[in-house]
């Protein structure tokens, strides 16, 4: 079976071999063995690179063992951005994403998409890494039911008087500070957000990303999401402590 695959992690095992790691648009996050692939002269091991768009032959030759890839072929390398150090560490932060994010052997073809896409984005020069990262990172999470809601209040329904929300990781609730404050409330672990990064963040949710760049609100977005980011996987790394510009 031929599966459309982005990897997303290799490491060599003994002399000749690589354990794989790859986002497979039609079954998921997939770990594999592959035979023969640590060479780098080999074009077999150039294909099971990581951040490398290809098409992989296998199958599961047992129940509860890995799957053995046979063949893969390159489909694209995003050789553009792996020359800039600092797209390449912003593409770092969708696998990091993805290996935390996703269970295995899960299908999610939409996320599969908007990771190519936002790959596909950060190896053109023209377009800003920073606001990549956000539509990638909130559309993605919206697709796994982490949506980002904005507007109202989640228990009053009112719009905050002070223009800013208390979100509650947990089960996603979005409340004002009077809602937040009450008793049985006020111990939970919350983030603080205002109105309008919500609002923006929300925008691009809801029309596929179609937003300008209005870097303010993409570096509030983006210190939000590494919180959100935080709460659900660990040893998450926020995109603050890398050496990357939010141009």
């Amino acid at each position: 079976m031929e599966q459309r695959s982005l990897i997303l992690r290799s490491v060599r095992y003994l002399e000749s071999d690589r354990v794989v790691t790859f986002f497979s648009r039609d079954e998921g996050l997939i770990t594999g063995f592959a035979r023969g692939a640590a060479g780098m002269a080999s074009r077999f091991g150039a294909s099971l690179e990581p951040l490398t768009l290809s098409l992989i032959m296998g199958r599961h030759h047992l129940e509860g063992t890995l799957y053995r890839i046979h063949k893969a072929a390159i489909l694209d390398t995003f050789v553009l951005l792996k020359s800039d150090l600092g797209r390449f560490y912003w593409a770092g932060a969708s696998v990091r994403f993805l290996l935390g994010m996703l269970p295995p052997n899960l299908p999610e073809p939409l996320v599969f998409d908007l990771a190519v896409r936002y790959l596909e984005s950060l190896a053109d020069p023209e377009d800003s890494p920073a606001l990549a990262w956000v539509r990638f990172a909130t559309r993605s999470l919206a697709l796994m039911g982490y949506q980002i809601l904005s507007g109202t209040c989640s228990l009053c329904r009112e719009t905050p008087w002070d223009d800013s929300f208390r979100y509650h990781p947990q089960d996603g609730r979005m409340l004002c500070s009077a809602c937040h404050d009450s008793p049985e409330i006020r111990a939970e672990s919350f983030v603080t957000v205002d109105r309008w990064t919500l609002e923006y963040l929300h925008e691009i949710g809801r029309n596929g990303g179609k937003v300008f760049l209005n870097r303010p609100l993409v570096e509030k977005g983006i210190s939000f999401l590494d919180h959100v980011l935080a709460y659900r996987m660990d040893g998450w790394k926020s995109i603050d402590s890398l050496p990357v510009t939010f141009s």
